[in-house]
C-alpha cells in the first residue's frame, strides 16, 4: 500500500492535535446569565403526557394527530445577541407525522409580536427513531424587531417519547481562538483526506476504472461526514418520511436509524473496493486503512457544526469496511480456486 506508513504517522499527529485542541479550546463564551425560568407551559391531550423535573423533562404521546408540547418565555434580549442553546436529548420509537417538521425536537422561536418566524433558523434538536444520551447544542442570531422568544420542546404530530436533561439557554460570542484553531484542522485533516485518497491511484493494478471506484466511494464519505448537522438531519427527515408513507414493508424491514445504515453501507462499498486493488501481502495494511478512515472521519466530526463523533459510528464504520474486505475475500478465493478444479479434473 503506497504510504502506508506516511499514513499511520500523519493519523497519529492529527489525531492527538484535534483531541487536544479540542479540549484546550472552547467554542462559546457565555456572555450573560441563564435565561430559562423553569416555568415550563404545556398541551397534551388524554393520548400524551408531560412529566415535568428540576432537571428535565419527559414527553410522551400516541396521537399523531395531536402530539404534545411544552414552552417557555424567555427574558428578551436586544437584536445581534448570538444565543446558545444546549441539552442532553434522549428520544424512543419516535415516529414521524407527514410533514418534516413533525418529528421530536427543540426550536427557538422568535417573534415580532405578531407572529413567530418560522423562516428564521429556529432547529436545535430534531430527532426519528431511537437515539441514547446525547449532548446537543445550537446558536441562534437574536433578529431585529423581535419582541418574544419561546424555547419549545414536543413531538410535533408525532407519536414515541422524548427525554431532556441538562437543558441551558444563555448569551454567547464565539471565541475566536477557537475559530482559527478549528480552520487549522479542519484543512490538516482534508490535506490527510487527499492524501489518503491519491494513494490509490498509485496502487500497482493496471485496472483504473477499479481504482476510481474507489477513490469515488471515498469522496462519498467525506461529504457525507463534512455535512453540517442541520442539512443532515434534513435530508435524513425527509427520507424517513418518505419510507414511513410510500412503503410500510420497506420500514419494517429496516428498523434501524438510517443513519447508522449508510455509514456501514458506505464502508461496506470502500471495504469491498479496497481488497479488489490489493494483493494478498497488503490485506492487513487495508484493513488497518478501514481503522484510520473510520477514526479520522469520527474526529474530525468534532469540528463540523451539529456532528458529534461517535465511538458506536466508529465501530459501524470499521465493520462495514471489513465485511466489504472479508467477502471480497471469498470471491476471489473461489475465482482463483476454480482454475485450479478443471485442471484437476481434465488430468
Amino acid at each position: 500500500m503506497p504510504f502506508f506508513k506516511t499514513h499511520c504517522f500523519l493519523f497519529i499527529l492529527l489525531a492527538v492535535a484535534t483531541l487536544v485542541c479540542y479540549h484546550r479550546f472552547d467554542q462559546y463564551q457565555q456572555t450573560g446569565p441563564e435565561l430559562l425560568t423553569g416555568e415550563w407551559k404545556f398541551w397534551a391531550t388524554e393520548n400524551s403526557w408531560i412529566d415535568i423535573k428540576a432537571d428535565g423533562l419527559t414527553l410522551f404521546s400516541s396521537d399523531a394527530k395531536t402530539g404534545v408540547s411544552a414552552h417557555q418565555n424567555l427574558a428578551i434580549v436586544k437584536s445581534g445577541t448570538v444565543l446558545l442553546v444546549s441539552a442532553d436529548v434522549k428520544c424512543d420509537n419516535v415516529i414521524a407525522g407527514k410533514q418534516s417538521w413533525d418529528v421530536a425536537r427543540i426550536i427557538l422561536a422568535q417573534n415580532d409580536g405578531k407572529q413567530d418566524h418560522w423562516n428564521l433558523p429556529h432547529t436545535a434538536v430534531a430527532l426519528t427513531g431511537s437515539h441514547d444520551w446525547k449532548h446537543y447544542r445550537k446558536t441562534f442570531t437574536i433578529a431585529p424587531g423581535t419582541q418574544k422568544i419561546r424555547l419549545f420542546a414536543q413531538l410535533s404530530q408525532a407519536t414515541g417519547s422524548l427525554q431532556i436533561r441538562n437543558i441551558h439557554v444563555y448569551p454567547v460570542h464565539e471565541n475566536e481562538a477557537y475559530q482559527s484553531v478549528r480552520n487549522l484542522i479542519l484543512s490538516a485533516w482534508g490535506a490527510y483526506f487527499l492524501l489518503f485518497a491519491g494513494s490509490f491511484l498509485f496502487i500497482d493494478k493496471k485496472n483504473f476504472f477499479i481504482r476510481l471506484l474507489l477513490v469515488s466511494v471515498f469522496i462519498s464519505i467525506i461529504a457525507g461526514i463534512t455535512l453540517p448537522g442541520d442539512i443532515k438531519n434534513l435530508v435524513l427527515s425527509d427520507v424517513k418520511v418518505q419510507i414511513h408513507s410510500e412503503s410500510e414493508l420497506f420500514k419494517a424491514a429496516i428498523p434501524w436509524d438510517l443513519s447508522k445504515v449508510w455509514h456501514f453501507c458506505f464502508f461496506f462499498l470502500f471495504g469491498l473496493i479496497l481488497l479488489a486493488v490489493l494483493d494478498k501481502a497488503s490485506i492487513l495494511q487495508g484493513i488497518i486503512m478501514v481503522f484510520l478512515l473510520a477514526g479520522g472521519t469520527e474526529l474530525t466530526q468534532l469540528y463540523i457544526e451539529g456532528r458529534t463523533p461517535l465511538v458506536s459510528d466508529f465501530f459501524i464504520d470499521a465493520a462495514g469496511g471489513i465485511v466489504g474486505m472479508v467477502l471480497t475475500g471469498i470471491f476471489i478465493s473461489k475465482q482463483s480456486d476454480a482454475p485450479a478444479k478443471n485442471s484437476i479434473a481434465q488430468q
